[in-house]
């Protein structure tokens, strides 16, 4: 990996911790962001949901083509800086419901969701994927589905107990 985490992370952050930079706002550790990564495979288009510090979303730039990543929170400052690459694009809003458009190869959500929401689902291209961290009572699963025929699919499951929480859409 690349991606240098310190560039993301508050001075002195183990990279094997989750780093906090508010309620609603952490660094992945390393670990995790190359498992989403992977999960969500190289393409070449993902949106993102929940930019966050913008760590998962350079992440993301290595492996993919264009990387549009949406925050409902002002964007960190992190976020802003040079380090998330030019195939990058921050949009303000609530990615639970915000419907860019267009539709990606991937969508990866990353805080825990109660549910999926409809407009993940609708920019999802046919044959993508939808990675999502599914809240079930005190823990997450990570959730893989394929769009197949209209439907999604699920294609993997992987259990993970922390995730920020979702913000709004619940």
């Amino acid at each position: 990996m690349v991606v240098d985490r310190t560039q993301f992370a508050p001075q002195g952050s183990d990279p094997n911790i989750p780093a906090v930079l508010s309620p609603y706002c952490t660094v992945p550790t390393e670990a995790m962001a190359v498992l989403l990564a992977e999960l969500v495979g190289p393409c070449e288009s993902v949106l993102e949901i929940g930019t966050g510090s913008g760590y998962q979303a350079a992440v993301l730039a290595e492996r993919c083509g264009e990387v549009v990543s949406v925050e409902i929170q002002p964007v960190v400052d992190l976020a802003k800086n040079d380090n998330l690459g030019p195939n990058v694009v921050l949009i303000h809003g609530d990615g639970c419901t915000l419907d860019t458009g267009e539709t990606f190869d991937a969508v990866l959500v990353t805080f825990a969701a109660p549910r999926i929401m409809h407009s993940w689902f609708k920019q999802v291209k046919e044959a993508g994927r939808l990675v999502v961290p599914l809240k079930v009572g005190g823990t997450c699963r990570i959730c893989v589905y394929e769009k197949r025929e209209g439907r999604l699919v699920l294609a993997q499951v992987r259990a993970y107990a922390n995730f920020t929480p979702m913000v709004k859409g619940e």
